[in-house]
């Protein structure tokens, strides 16, 4: 028996053992099956090299590998791509870019094909109501501090941008530097009805190179970071950022979609994956694999790590990576009941996030 085989029979008997003990999570057990059949093969596109924002340490630019295609302009060759993707059985598209605002139709195209997905966006530019599926979009800030991170001040064109949009969620990627503001932010969202939840900044290795090198700043992604002042976590602003989002989750737990469980899963000051020889991560369920790819602007396959190659492994915390990487490991949360109903959590943290209440095959915890 292979050590996969061997690990998914461990699960499968943990499970059955939780479940006995408590049979009234047999619900949640289902549902978090149906959420890992929507996931069951995910891929990522990248839809344009465009982008109208210059964020601090951006994930996209801030590295080499966007230079490796050639944006397809053409439409019509989008929407054979997507109808191929789906004769190939894939179950859920993560639409980025650059920016993905700015290709809109590639979106409509793809959504005739891919049921099911979400939009990472910067908010800047409404979503065409036609196109169904979950828009994340990025908040740096506050209003005051959103110029300084993004290039632009845009905190409130955004959230007006989405008013009364059910497909949204906000996502705050927080910094050292920011997180004295989530509790200001998290109050405005609350008071226009939106939902948020928080991504960690990762450095690309191009940030760190640059820090590291003490390279000057530019005009584009590294403006103001220097090797004194920059947005890297350590062990005790990941413990500040801990208990700062808990304490919004339980404060506001309508308007917060993050779970406690998941919050403390990101602020490990340990690694989230396990590394090999090259600081590439090995457990990464954002890895380029059978089940899962990466496709850049070419619409080719990419050949780098992962969805996210720029992204240093060692300190990935990026929501998304994280999220689909815990529900297919549920051996990281199996050590007790309680772990067991954190993991379920996750799940549904994840429908919550990149499901909308309309879908069918998703009934709403």
């Amino acid at each position: 028996m292979s050590n996969t085989e061997h690990s998914l029979r461990d699960n499968t008997r943990r499970i059955e053992q939780f479940l006995k003990q408590k049979p009234s999570l047999k619900p949640r057990y289902q549902r978090s099956r149906l959420i890992r059949k929507v996931l069951r093969k995910s891929n990522n596109y990248d839809l344009t090299s465009r982008c109208n924002l210059f964020c601090e340490g951006c994930f996209y630019f801030e590295g080499d590998d966007y230079k490796n295609a050639t944006e397809v302009t053409d439409d019509d060759a989008w929407e054979k791509f997507f109808e191929a993707q789906a004769v190939a059985g894939v179950s859920f598209g993560f639409f980025a870019g650059a920016e993905p605002a700015l290709s809109q139709e590639r979106l409509l195209r793809a959504s005739a094909h891919i049921p099911r997905g979400s939009i990472h966006t910067n908010g800047t530019i409404r979503i065409r109501p036609d196109i169904p599926y979950s828009i994340q979009i990025s908040v740096w800030g506050d209003e005051d501090s959103t110029a300084h991170f993004r290039g632009g001040n845009v905190f409130w064109k955004s959230i007006r941008n989405f008013a009364n949009d059910p497909r949204v969620r906000f996502v705050f990627t927080i910094n050292p530097n920011n997180l004295s503001q989530l509790p200001g932010v998290v109050r405005i969202m609350n008071d226009y009805g939106h939902r948020i939840m928080f991504n960690y900044f990762s450095p690309t290795q191009t940030y760190l190179d640059k820090l590291a090198s003490g390279a000057s700043n530019d005009d584009g992604f590294f403006r103001i970071s220097s090797d004194n002042s920059n947005m890297l976590f350590n062990a005790e602003s990941l413990h500040r950022s801990r208990g700062v989002v808990n304490e919004l989750i339980a404060q506001y737990p309508g308007t917060v979609i993050q779970t406690r469980a998941f919050n403390d899963a990101l602020t490990d000051p340990k690694p989230l994956y396990e590394l090999d020889d090259h600081g590439v991560a090995r457990n990464c369920n954002g890895r380029n694999f059978a089940w899962h790819q990466g496709y850049r602007v070419d619409m080719q396959p990419s050949d780098a790590k992962c969805c996210m190659p720029n992204v240093n492994c060692e300190q990935c915390r990026l929501y998304t990576i994280a999220i689909a990487s815990f529900i297919f490991q549920p051996e990281r949360f199996l050590h007790s009941l309680a772990g067991f109903q954190d993991w379920l959590d996750i799940c549904d943290q994840f429908a919550r996030v990149c499901l909308l209440e309309t879908d069918i095959e998703w009934p709403p915890a």
